[in-house]
């Protein structure tokens, strides 16, 4: 960039940070914060897992949308690498997935089926439609109209943001690491078997929340470089992107909304209806 575009650059920086780093999922996620100390009830557990699959498995289609939608070849291509990855395809560590192999094992949903497996919940009926709770339907809807917009500019707003969320402190250290949400589930989770270890019930594996905690620093670096292309062009509408990851991240959040609330909810019912 030359100075004067450098300048402006600067100046749409601060909005990004003000308007999109400083959205409370990025910053204060209730249900995460809560999460991760992982006093938790197995029901609770369930829960995250049951609305968590909706979200693995109609990512497919919002994917798909993102890769029709794509504003460029490069674009498109990224957006086909998550989607073959999310569908089964391995990917080499800098997220491409040429010439890599498949197994339906490896798809994302069927891979959260193994992890939950312990849970006693349906693999049949883990991620369906009838599934999902509201919250989760209208972070699906929030998704769509966003991340799979026909309009560029919106779809690459929302990347950005959906993508900054999940890489949020991601090789900044190890206190602002233990804030991405990601590191917070497997917090929780690592607690809640700790505290069952002796309850007879297997441990709930790691590995899929790992694969995606290790992955996400690229995506989030992705983006940024997308981001500063993106401004070079003289048709980049810099309110158009932040206006459309604020709206992703709105999604986001009424998702995380309806687990905090549905938890807090099952915490005022008498211990043993929370048995499940």
């Amino acid at each position: 960039m030359d100075t004067i575009k450098q300048k402006e650059f600067d100046e749409f920086w601060k909005a990004i940070q003000t308007e999109i780093h400083s959205h409370p999922v990025i910053t204060d996620n209730s249900y995460c914060k809560w999460f991760k100390k992982g006093e938790l009830t197995k029901s609770q557990l369930i829960d995250l897992f049951e609305q968590f699959a909706v979200f693995s498995k109609w990512f497919l289609l919002v994917q798909m949308m993102r890769l029709l939608n794509a504003t460029d070849l490069e674009a498109e291509t990224h957006a086909r690498y998550i989607l073959a990855n999310e569908l089964g395809v391995k990917t080499h560590p800098n997220g491409s997935t040429e010439d890599q192999p498949f197994k339906t094992s490896w798809a994302h949903i069927n891979w959260l089926r193994d992890t939950v497996k312990s849970t006693g919940l349906s693999s049949v009926e883990l991620g369906s439609w009838e599934s999902a709770a509201p919250a989760t339907r209208a972070f699906i809807q929030g998704l769509e109209d966003t991340y799979g917009s026909k309009n560029g500019e919106v779809g690459r707003g929302a990347s950005y943001a959906i993508e900054t969320w999940a890489a949020w402190g991601l090789g900044n250290g190890e206190e602002a690491e233990s804030n991405n949400f990601w590191k917070e589930l497997i917090s929780g989770i690592e607690k809640y078997n700790h505290h069952n270890q002796n309850s007879g019930e297997a441990p709930i594996p790691l590995d899929f929340f790992l694969f995606h905690l290790n992955s996400e620093k690229g995506h989030g670096d992705n983006v940024l470089e997308e981001l500063k292309e993106a401004f070079s062009h003289p048709d980049f509408d810099g309110d158009k992107f932040i206006k459309a990851g604020k709206q992703a991240l709105e999604a986001i959040h009424t998702f995380w909304l309806g687990l905090d609330q549905s938890r807090r909810k099952q915490e005022k019912q008498p211990a043993m209806a929370r048995k499940r």
